[in-house]
């Protein structure tokens, strides 16, 4: 049925190098996802709203205009906790509230009709979001990001609010928590800060092999090859295993779709999405895989929309072939 089949958006976080040299302004970057084929939109608010945290009704309105001229559906307005805004003390929890309703109600108003926070909202502040929810008619999701897991305690009472939250509540999978091995652009940026390549090959075969982090001592790595190599095995040596996304989807209101580089054969080897999609079409999941980018962090050289086209294709092709 078409009501169970899964929905590209991307998150406008993936423009963030046209957006930030003024290449493209937001009306440019819907335009542009439009373009490549994607159906709804996502958009860290602290990034793409100038007034951020106090938006004005006409930047919301307008935006909301931008998006029915181009027939882009809002997904989810993504909000940020700043828990360092200020210089003197960490925010403190009613803060903390309080900026959350603040973007519950700049989604409405731009016409998004979830709203995605981040684990340090506490669960004693997201379940006491749900009335606010319910009178808003807006949804409220955790993003489970890496280095959470499905497994980590404050996500079982996070599962638990979910629970009873009766839908109101839920949380988008990062699927950063599958991450099972460096992508190119990382492994390129360690080659031109001087890790010798036969050093470089003899990691990166370990953290194939799964072999822990001290059989590398043995490789007598220099300074920066120990801080790459730590980097390598700190996010890409205990990804979650793909079998635990199932369980997750009951809860997830949207997923965002973490990438950093993809080449010609249109493939991911730090994220196995061969094995995610398939996991996707037999639970049926009927919600956005929302492309987020994030080869920026590592190489402004890459071609943002060639990135993302192939990542479409790639994933559409392997969720019809699955």
């Amino acid at each position: 049925m078409e009501n169970e089949k899964l929905k590209f958006g991307i998150s406008l976080y993936s423009f963030s190098d046209s957006f930030y040299t003024r290449e493209l302004d937001i009306e440019g970057c819907v335009r542009r996802a439009k373009e490549l084929g994607y159906t709804g939109i996502t958009l860290v608010a602290a990034q793409s709203a100038e007034e951020y945290p106090f938006i004005s009704d006409e930047w919301l309105y307008r935006l909301r205009d931008i998006m029915e001229k181009y027939e882009m559906e809002p997904v989810c307005w993504e909000g940020y906790l700043d828990i360092g805004m200020r210089s003197d003390r960490d925010m403190n929890q009613e803060e903390l509230a309080e900026y959350t309703r603040n973007d519950i109600v700049y989604a409405k108003k731009a016409g998004f009709p979830m709203m995605k926070t981040q684990h340090s909202i506490t669960p004693q502040n997201f379940e006491a979001m749900l009335p606010f929810c319910e009178k808003m008619d807006v949804k409220l999701n955790i993003e489970m990001h890496y280095p959470h897991h499905p497994h980590v305690p404050v996500w079982l009472e996070y599962y638990k609010i979910m629970e009873r939250s009766g839908g109101y509540l839920g949380m988008c999978p990062d699927l950063s928590i599958f991450q099972k091995y460096p992508h190119q652009l990382h492994i390129n940026q360690a080659a031109e800060a001087g890790f010798r390549d036969d050093k470089l090959k003899a990691v990166l075969g370990m953290i194939r092999e799964k072999k822990p982090i001290e059989e590398t001592e043995k490789l007598e790595l220099t300074d920066v090859e120990e801080k790459f190599t730590d980097e390598f095995y700190h996010k890409f040596s205990n990804p979650s295993a793909v079998g635990e996304l199932a369980p997750l989807l009951k809860y997830a209101q949207m997923i965002h779709g973490k990438f950093y580089y993809l080449g010609d054969d249109e493939y991911d080897p730090c994220i196995p999405y061969e094995e995610i999609m398939p996991v996707l079409k037999r639970e049926k999941y009927s919600g956005y895989i929302v492309a987020e980018y994030e080869g920026h962090h590592f190489s402004i050289r890459e071609n943002e929309p060639q990135q993302l086209e192939r990542y479409i294709k790639m994933t559409k092709k392997m969720y019809e072939n699955a």
